[in-house]
C-alpha cells in the first residue's frame, strides 16, 4: 500500500528529528575523525578529480563538516560554489567564493559568497555538487533538511552529485515522494556507495 504525500511528510518528520538527535549525541571526537575521512573520500572520487567547478556548502553544526573539502576545492584550482537560497522561491543559486574570509552571514544565518551577478556560477556537466543530508538509504534517496531546495536544484540542472553523510545514518530505506531524486553516489566515513543508472 502506497504511501500519501501527507504520510510520507509526517513520516520524514519524524525521521528527522531522530537523525537530529543521533547527530547531537555524537563526540567531537568522533566526528571530527568522520569528517577528515569523509573529505578524503570524496576528493579521492572520479566525480572530483573531473570537476572544473564544485558547488559545496558551508556547514552547520548539525551536518557533516565541509571546511576542509572547501580548502581543497580553492587548493586545487577549481572553481567553488556555494548556495545562495531565495526563501520567497525556494530556489538556490550558487556563487563563487575565491577565499574564506569572504563569507558572511545570508538567509538562515548561513554563510554565503559576495551575491554580485560576475560571482554566479551556471551549473554544467561538469560540475559536482555535495549534496548535505541527515540520511540516505540503500538506493541512494536522502533525507535532507526538509526545504526542497536541493531536490528543486537537483531537478532542473543535470550535475554530478555526492552526498555525504556519517555511516550511522545510513538507514535501508527511506520515505520519498516524488519530488525526492536520487544521488549519483554517497560518501561515508567508512565507505563510499555509488548508486549510477
Amino acid at each position: 500500500m502506497s504511501r500519501t504525500a501527507t504520510e510520507t511528510d509526517a513520516e520524514k518528520k519524524t525521521l528527522r528529528a531522530a537523525m537530529m538527535s543521533q547527530r547531537h549525541a555524537m563526540s567531537v571526537a568522533f566526528r571530527r575523525e568522520a569528517d577528515r575521512a569523509i573529505a578524503e573520500a570524496v576528493m579521492r572520487h572520479p566525480a572530483y578529480e573531473a570537476a572544473s567547478q564544485v558547488f559545496a556548502y558551508v556547514s552547520m553544526p548539525h551536518e557533516v563538516g565541509t571546511r576542509a573539502i572547501l580548502e581543497a576545492v580553492l587548493a586545487d584550482g577549481k572553481a567553488l560554489g556555494l548556495p545562495v537560497c531565495e526563501p520567497e522561491t525556494c530556489g538556490m543559486q550558487f556563487y563563487r567564493l575565491e577565499a574564506l574570509s569572504e563569507l558572511k552571514a545570508g538567509a538562515y544565518r548561513i554563510p554565503v559568497p559576495p551575491v554580485t551577478a560576475e560571482r554566479l556560477l551556471l551549473p554544467a556537466e561538469d560540475t559536482l555538487v555535495i549534496v548535505p543530508m541527515l540520511a540516505y538509504d540503500a538506493a541512494g534517496y536522502r533525507l535532507g533538511a526538509g526545504g526542497g531546495y536541493y531536490d528543486r536544484f537537483l531537478a532542473a540542472n543535470p550535475v554530478h552529485t555526492v552526498g555525504i553523510c556519517y555511516a550511522d545514518c545510513r538507514m535501508t530505506q527511506l520515505p520519498h515522494g516524488m519530488y525526492d531524486r536520487k544521488l549519483e553516489c554517497c560518501v561515508t566515513e567508512q565507505k563510499t556507495e555509488d548508486f549510477y543508472g
